[in-house]
């Protein structure tokens, strides 16, 4: 794992670890998708059929759910991928809860590719001016020639940078829509340009009764909607919505991902696992 400024390790990957065929295992890094597409595996078969193959290239996918619904864990997961898969990339991960999860990432990566790691940049975004500073300057990283260039941006997560320094009044929510368009401009010009995936993970609030939403689902027996209402929604191409209850398997969590719009797919949901090794999809039979 690398700070976006600069390499925090000295391991040097091998200059062929990309091109070995990477053997059948559990471990969902390393179940990779056959088709040389423009899209990167999530690392299970189940969860990239939901999809289609994938999340796109060219694009912005919103993961949107409550806390420990599975937003980062996928995100780390990916972003591990990326070098693995036909995109052959570096993530550059933004993150703006504090602090990294450095340990879960080291915990994802395979123990015979620890090389991975050093294709992860991280940086931390405090507010939305950070944000925007931060995306301003990948445009160089991006351009700049790397033997794995970055092709996969995340950012975790979009709603913790305008919890705090925005109110209600009409005044603070005109500069925060600017700040929204602003934001999503800059994430689809970096990913039609250089042809990234780009993910950004979103929280949720809660839906009281009788208000509608843009988005609603029922989640740990809530009402719940995506934050910063239909002004962001209309900045993202495609959003996937994770839920949870407290009635799964052995008195476990119950996940569930679902397509709740994109633009190439049509609504569908299925359920899914944490487990140590990583995020696994779960087929009807399984359940």
């Amino acid at each position: 794992m690398r700070p976006a400024a600069a390499a925090a390790s000295s391991r040097q990957p091998s200059s062929s670890s990309c091109t070995h065929q990477v053997p059948r295992a559990e471990n969902p890094l390393l179940l990779l998708p056959s088709s040389r597409a423009a899209k990167l595996s999530l690392g299970c078969p189940i969860l990239d059929r939901l999809l289609s193959g994938g999340l796109p290239a060219a694009s912005v996918t919103e993961i949107a759910g409550e806390s420990a619904s599975g937003k980062t864990q996928l995100c780390l997961q990916i972003a591990l991928l990326a070098p693995l898969s036909p995109l052959s990339a570096s993530c550059l991960f933004l993150h703006s809860d504090l602090p990294f999860p450095l340990r879960r990432l080291r915990g994802l990566a395979p123990k015979s590719r620890p090389d991975l790691l050093d294709h992860v940049l991280v940086a931390a975004a405090h507010s939305a001016s950070d944000l925007v500073s931060l995306l301003s300057r990948a445009q160089h990283l991006l351009a700049h020639p790397r033997r794995l260039p970055v092709r996969l941006i995340v950012v975790d997560s979009i709603a913790s940078l305008f919890r705090a320094d925005f109110d209600a009044s009409p005044a603070d929510l005109r500069r925060r829509s600017a700040l929204f368009f602003r934001i999503s401009a800059k994430l689809k010009e970096l990913a039609h340009r250089h042809q990234c995936v780009v993910v950004v993970t979103n929280q949720v609030v809660d839906v009281v009764e009788g208000e509608q939403g843009n988005t609603v689902a029922w989640s740990s027996g809530r009402r719940v909607s995506p934050a910063l209402g239909l002004a962001w929604a209309n900045c993202v191409n495609t959003r996937l919505f994770l839920t949870r209850d407290a009635d799964g398997p052995g008195g476990g969590a119950r996940r569930r991902m679902k397509v709740a719009f994109a633009p190439h797919l049509p609504e569908r949901a299925c359920e899914f696992v944490i487990r140590r090794d990583g995020v696994f999809g779960v087929e009807p039979s399984e359940r």
